[in-house]
Parts: C-alpha cells; structure tokens; sequence
C-alpha cells in the first residue's frame, strides 16, 4: 500500500549558542552572545541564545549594539569545528530513523519519513522520539515540523520555536497559515515581499486566491515557484526525487552554507570556499572518487545568486586543489564587493579513483589527506584542519 508522503524538518533552536551552553553548563539560562570574532566589543553577533533573543538580540548585529541592549550578556567565540562536529553526530543519529536523510545546513535536516508512523504509532510520537533523543544526547533542543514536502515541514517547524512540533496533513494547511505573512515563507525575502505587496498578497491565504497565470506573467519562474508553495495539494510529487537513493552511486558531491550573517570581505568568502571544498574533498575521498568539474555558487541576501562552474579536466580529490580552483571560479565571478549570505561547492564529472601519480608531490598531498581523514575519523570531524579556517572565528 502506498503511504501518503511525509517530510520531518528539525531546525536546531539557537544551534551555536545552545551547543556552548551544553557545553558549558554555567552559560545555561543566561543571555549569551556568540560574535564572529574573539574581540567581544569588535564583532558582530553570530547567534544569540534564546534568552538573548527575548531581549532583542539577534543575528547581523554589532555586539557593541548587542550589549548596550544588555550589559551583563556572556559572550564566547564561534568555534565552526565545534558546531560541525555535533551536526555530524545529529545527522548519524537521524539515519537511525530513516535511510533518507538530506542535511540542509549546519542545524538543518531533512528526513522521508512516509509510513514510519506505522512503527512509532503516530507521526506525534515519532517526532517526540527524535527530539527526546537529541535532548538526552546532545543537550540542545530542536523544532520539528512534519508535512507533505520540504517547504511545508520548514515553515511548520518554525510556528513554534523554540522546542515545537507541529504537524500539517495537507487538509490542514490553508487554516494553519492563512495567516502567515509572505515575508515568513522560506525563499521569500524583502524584494519579493514587496513587489507581493504592491499586489495587495500580504499573507498566505492572499497567495491561494491568485491564479498561476498571474504569476507567470508577474513573476515568471518564481511567480511558478509561488503558485506551487501556495497550491501544494496540486504538486504533492514537486520534489518526489529530492533524496538520493540510498545504495545509488552519486552524480555529484556538494556541500552549501547560509552564513548567520551578511559577508563581502575577500578573506571571509574565501575561508568559508576553504571549509567547503574540505567538507567536498572527505567526502570524494571515502568514496572513491574524483571530481574533474567544480561548480560554486554565491546568494545574495534575497533570492539572486551567481554560480560558474569549470572542467579542469584533469581528476582530484585532494582538498587544496578544489580549493584553487574554486578561488580561480571566485575571480571569474567578479563578485567583489558584494554581499554574500550563503554559498556552497559541488564537485561533478566524477569518477572512480585511479590511486595514479603523475608527480611526487601529488603522492605527498595524498598520503597527507589519507593521514588527516585517518586522524579525523578516529578523534573526529576536524580535529586537524587547515589554519585558514580559523579567520572565520577569528
């Protein structure tokens, strides 16, 4: 029988900051800042513990505006290899649920949960088991939403952080967000918003009440985009083949970012390219293959993005290299001076790994990625890393 299908969204509620506060028990229940830099009076807000949030603290903001707000606020460093060691241990958790799992970000994940309300008795009771699970092994908590596609589970997750749960069968969704302002809808940002707007489509149950020929003709592509995220009883297969078969060999490697604040410095886009095509180079190197095609991708703070990608047509999976090659994608994007709000690095044309040196120092750079993968499989995900990491948290 055929199961009506399921998406679980879990976004970690105030991930950074609750994993310090795990961490360190005497930052819990306190206002808490986590900056960019070490600097506390020279940095910018990167997450705010909900505690803080209450106060009107928030992502984006100087930290000297943060304590003017409040005082007596704790503040730490971001520490980025912290963060992506317990998203890796969150993630292997989740795969003890559902084979399907897709990572959307540092604190964000997807999982096809279609029929596995047969095994927990109910969805309910499936999304209580993920979250009291999390709680007891990690100490933080996380928002869950449970609906018929990835866009519908976002937004149901984030209706009651921090902590919640909610559940829209597809009958249920014009009554639960007839309400919703079209800013609140994931993809929507401040442009959209207001050319909606001067539609007179303020909220969600506005959005249904427009025909798709309108947003066509208004929108083009993303007027379609709109139509669907408004209409999802017409488009319950829209992102039937999102997640990768389990056993099936992957067509590309990838991994993205949206960053907890606005960037444009140079030495910023290019620690966070240094990061990625780290995360890519693990991934291509446990799985035995090499990539010839690198694609990079930058999104501006709404929905705009520029993205360029090169065959090099020679194989790597050597970390160094992709990155070399991403800043050479970087200069030909010309996107200096440009604010970036989220990127991300896939390798393509892959292939199986030959294990074949043409030079010495291509053996070298080998036996050194085997020795960190080695050392990081054994100690954990970045116990060694490049140093140039270290200017994101700097």
């Amino acid at each position: 029988m055929k199961h009506e299908r399921k998406i679980l969204h879990i976004d970690m509620d105030a991930f950074f900051a609750s994993v310090e506060q795990a961490v360190n028990p005497r930052l819990k229940g306190k206002p808490l800042i986590v900056g960019g830099r070490a600097d506390k009076r020279r940095s910018v807000v990167c997450a705010a513990s909900y505690e803080a949030k209450r106060l009107g603290i928030d992502s984006g903001m100087s930290t000297q505006e943060a304590f003017r707000i409040c005082p007596y606020a704790e503040f730490v460093a971001a520490d980025s290899a912290k963060y992506l060691y317990v998203s890796k241990q969150i993630g292997n958790l989740l795969h003890n649920y559902s084979p399907q799992v897709e990572q959307a970000s540092v604190d964000e994940f997807y999982l096809d949960v279609s029929g596995l309300d047969k095994s927990y008795g109910s969805y309910l009771e499936l999304g209580m088991d993920i979250k009291n699970n999390i709680k007891s092994s990690f100490d933080i908590t996380g928002s869950i939403g449970i609906s018929v596609n990835r866009l519908m589970s976002k937004i149901a997750s984030s209706l009651k952080k921090p902590d919640g749960m909610v559940i829209m069968d597809i009958g249920d969704i014009a009554c639960f967000l007839k309400d919703l302002p079209v800013e609140k809808i994931p993809g929507i940002g401040r442009h959209l918003t207001e050319r909606l707007n001067n539609y007179s489509i303020f909220s969600y149950s506005d959005m249904r009440r427009i025909p798709e020929d309108f947003y066509a003709d208004k929108f083009g592509k993303v007027g379609l985009w709109m139509f669907a995220a408004a209409n999802p009883s017409l488009f319950m297969e829209d992102d039937i083949h999102w997640f990768h078969e389990v056993d099936a060999a992957p067509k590309s490697v990838g991994h993205s970012y949206t960053l907890p604040r606005n960037i444009y410095a140079r030495h910023e886009v290019e620690a966070w390219l240094r990061l990625l095509c780290e995360m890519v180079g693990s991934r291509l190197r446990r799985y035995k293959l090499e990539s010839s095609i690198l694609h990079i991708y930058l999104r501006k703070p709404g929905l705009e993005f520029v993205s360029k990608e090169k065959n090099f047509k020679e194989f790597t999976n050597d970390s160094a290299a992709l990155f070399l090659r991403a800043l050479f994608i970087l200069d030909k994007l010309k996107a200096r001076n440009i604010q970036i709000r989220a990127l991300g690095v896939t390798a393509r044309g892959l292939g199986a790994y030959t294990g074949s040196f043409l030079f010495a120092d291509q053996k070298k750079r080998k036996q050194l990625s085997n020795a960190q993968d080695d050392i990081n499989q054994r100690y954990g995900d970045w116990t060694l890393h490049p140093a140039s990491i270290l200017s994101i948290r700097e």
